[in-house]
């Protein structure tokens, strides 16, 4: 990603100026790494696609990668902390992904993907918090349009049968 400024006359010193203008505004938050460096959405997009077909061939060492630096070049980029997480997920690497998935629902409250991998995370570790997060999952994605809403509905299912299996179980004893 970087780029070398080489003194080319005034034409250097413009690109000069822009650069300071950037690296400005990156350092008071107000611009991403990826604004700095240039990447355009499209880039950004292709990265993630990349990634997106490199999990999805079990090869997450290096989706990780990808993740990771679409990451540090946008901290804000609510669904490649998203993809980051379930990475992570995939790796074993739990804490990481729940810091993951709750970064990303600090920028998107309503991400599917981030709602039902953090509530399944959670209710594995006993956290009440796990059912609210599947359920706003539910919420985001309410007619299954997604793998994550339709995987939320699923755990909505699954929860609700072996609460009635319990309530059976509790009536008869």
């Amino acid at each position: 990603m970087g780029r070398i400024i080489k003194y080319q006359g005034d034409a250097t010193m413009e690109l000069r100026t822009e650069t300071v203008g950037k690296l400005k505004a990156f350092a008071r938050g107000e611009a991403t790494w990826a604004e700095v460096e240039g990447m355009t959405f499209e880039e950004a997009k292709a990265i993630a696609q990349v990634g997106c077909e490199l999990a999805a061939g079990g090869r997450y060492e290096e989706a990780r990668i990808l993740f990771e630096g679409l990451v540090a070049g946008n901290p804000k980029d609510a669904a490649s902390r998203a993809a980051l997480g379930t990475v992570y997920q995939k790796l074993g690497r739990l804490q990481e992904a729940i810091t993951e998935y709750s970064a990303a629902l600090e920028r998107d409250p309503s991400n599917p993907v981030a709602l039902v991998n953090r509530g399944e995370l959670y209710l594995r570790q006993g956290q009440r918090q796990g059912f609210t997060d599947v359920a706003n999952a539910v919420e985001a994605d309410p007619h299954g349009e997604t793998s994550a809403g339709r995987r939320a509905r699923a755990l909505v299912k699954a929860i609700t049968l072996v609460a009635v299996e319990k309530m059976k179980g509790d009536v008869q004893a």
